[in-house]
């Protein structure tokens, strides 16, 4: 059966502050990889989930190969590890390790003490310790890049601090996936705020597998975007699955492609068009219905979220999900900058999924609440049918972001 006793939201909370003085939307930069001739892509499937954790709905995977550093032989690869353009950094179950590969990793420690991570997302938090590792992924390579091993076995008690943030989905049920790639708009998963600030909530350093406190953490110690650590085709990524009928297919295969205009599979179509992050550093604007929406395009969001109370809604498997009595064709225009593009995109109803064994399915969404009840939220759906270049922040000021999604 398919999962859907619960909504995924994988949407990482940003912790930099808003404000600040952003730039007007940017042209494209692909920095000095244009040369490069490395195998860059790697297949990405939307499917019903690993073993034990089937019935996953639109959720995009791929396969990462962990070595211990300096290694070419202490490897593992894990499959369906979930591809979220939401965050940034890797993240594996200590489950899916073999214990070979998880005793080569190197430890990640600031002032003799063990760097642990409580990543805080939309829908809960991971907790585990920060390790380093080589990342493989077609023919690129991230070396001794940092990484969270989710649920490690040595850092068990999870601060109290951490566990208020939400529900633990540090096991299979929980993420429904062996792992987060998150390829987003930054290059470190917190970013100046854990490199000062002791309250960052999501750093801890621990001199003991019992004794964790806040602590700082530099840039170059914290969970990293392990693509923008390639030698190349660093400055971006490039997501592709086929267009779906709005109820879907069993499976979708597609492409998650490295690199942004440096080679021939990752060149920016001569229409698209280029959405600068507004000054907060991850949003654009959403025109729906005459009201503007803060907006993100996230494919750790397994759905559309978004509210509008003027489509009916239904309980199913407990939670709230959108049920019109037939299908909506509706539309909205995104902006940023000088770039605006209409998008047009369809909802059934919920009920679907009762009957429906597809783990590919376009035109499903939800009630946006909580934290982020004001935004709008381009999840998964919006990537089929379309070519969605996410370029990184290289700025490493969020207020003065020149990340950007293209499409």
């Amino acid at each position: 059966m398919k999962r859907i006793f619960a909504a995924c939201l994988a949407f990482a909370l940003l912790l930099a502050g808003c404000g600040g003085g952003g730039g007007g939307a940017g042209s494209f930069s692909s920095g000095n990889n244009n040369s490069s001739t490395t195998a860059n892509s790697v297949a990405m499937v939307v499917d019903t989930g690993p073993a034990g954790a089937q019935g996953e709905l639109n959720i995009p995977y791929v396969s990462v190969k962990v070595c211990a550093p300096g290694s070419a032989s202490n490897c593992q690869t894990i499959d369906h590890v979930l591809v979220d353009t939401g965050s940034s950094g890797l993240r594996v179950l200590a489950s899916a390790l073999g214990s070979s590969v998880l005793a080569g990793l190197g430890g990640q420690q600031v002032n003799s003490r063990q760097v642990v991570e409580c990543a805080q997302f939309a829908d809960g938090y991971t907790w585990g310790a920060v390790n380093v590792a080589d990342v493989r992924m077609a023919g690129e390579v991230a070396s001794s890049v940092p990484i969270q091993v989710i649920s490690d076995p040595v850092y068990t008690t999870v601060p109290a601090n951490c566990s208020a943030t939400g529900t633990d989905e540090g096991n299979l049920a929980g993420l429904g996936a062996n792992g987060i790639i998150g390829v987003g708009l930054d290059k470190q998963d917190c970013g100046p705020d854990c490199v000062t600030g002791t309250s960052n909530g999501f750093y801890y350093l621990c001199a003991s597998a019992s004794s964790c406190l806040p602590g700082t953490v530099p840039l170059a110690q914290q969970v990293t975007n392990p693509v923008s650590a390639f030698s190349s085709d660093n400055n971006g990524v490039l997501l592709q699955l086929p267009a779906l009928a709005a109820t879907g297919a069993a499976s979708a295969q597609g492409s998650l492609i490295f690199g942004i205009g440096t080679q021939s599979n990752n060149a920016i179509p001569s229409a698209a068009k280029t959405f600068q992050v507004s000054s907060d550093g991850f949003t654009i604007n959403t025109v729906y219905k005459g009201q503007t929406y803060p907006s993100f395009i996230d494919s750790g969001s397994n759905i559309l979220y978004f509210n509008d109370s003027s489509i009916a809604t239904c309980t199913v498997g407990g939670s709230t999900w959108y049920c019109p009595a037939s299908q909506l064709n509706l539309s909205a225009t995104l902006s940023s900058g000088g770039s605006s593009s209409a998008v047009n995109f369809s909802l059934i109803s919920a009920t679907y999924l009762n009957s429906s064994n597809y783990a590919a399915i376009p035109a499903i969404g939800a009630p946006m609440t909580g934290l982020f009840a004001a935004y709008f939220d381009w999840g998964l759906p919006f990537f089929y049918g379309r070519s969605v270049f996410t370029r990184f922040n290289t700025t490493g000021d969020r207020s003065n972001s020149n990340a950007a999604y293209i499409f």
